[in-house]
């Protein structure tokens, strides 16, 4: 082999080595929106052999909800992903925030959000994550939770919806629990009137009458 072809060679086992060792650590904010890899053939287009499961379909602004992505195959691990919340209804800019993520997971800030996003620190296999996500306090409406899921690296599924959407909905007003504490006042008072007004009207006329 000519000087110039082994040159060429170590230039390109470089820039793989490179790629696939960013690959390994997930993906970068500039896939938040697209959620597609920048490496392989196109996705698939088979049903994904992976789901995403919302352990709740209704929580309070501000709330939150655990998520749950796993293989459907025992023998059917990924290797990579990219994980966020959505509005199905507008943008697919990523909502809320995750909190509390497992060791195979690190956060990504899809700005202008902060932790909004999760990906794969490492290219091992994993067959089941749990994820805390945070609604934010100012949203109302629905909320799909999608993921990209990487089997390898040129094997991947793009944008695999949740089984269900989570409905984000007002908190629990204060004003309600006040007036039930009220009501719950005036018992005793309604107690002691009915209680008199029977002495009154059956007791004591009966007090008058001579033997």
């Amino acid at each position: 082999m000519s000087p110039f072809l082994k040159l060429v060679t170590l230039v390109l086992v470089i820039l793989a080595s490179e790629y696939a060792d960013a690959y390994s650590r997930g993906a970068p904010e500039e896939a938040c929106l697209t959620m597609e890899p920048e490496h392989g053939p196109s996705t698939q287009i088979t049903p994904a052999p992976f789901s995403v499961t919302p352990q709740q379909n209704s929580i309070e602004k501000g709330g939150t909800v655990k998520v749950t992505i796993e293989a459907k195959s025992p023998r059917g691990s990924f290797q990579g992903f990219l994980f966020v919340a959505v509005n199905p209804n507008d943008s697919p800019q990523p909502l809320g925030r995750f909190m509390n993520s497992p060791r195979p997971a690190r956060s990504i800030d899809c700005r202008p959000g902060l932790s909004n996003a999760l990906t794969h620190r490492d290219a091992k296999g994993k067959d089941k994550l749990e994820f805390t996500w945070v609604a934010p306090p100012d949203f109302e409406g629905e909320i799909e939770f999608r993921c990209t899921f990487l089997r390898d690296f040129t094997t991947f599924w793009v944008q695999v919806p949740s089984s269900t959407r989570v409905q984000v909905g007002q908190p629990a007003s204060n004003e309600k629990s006040s007036s039930g504490k009220i009501s719950s006042s005036l018992v005793p008072l309604v107690t002691v009137l009915d209680y008199f007004i029977w002495r009154v009207w059956f007791w004591a006329p009966n007090a008058n009458i001579n033997p």
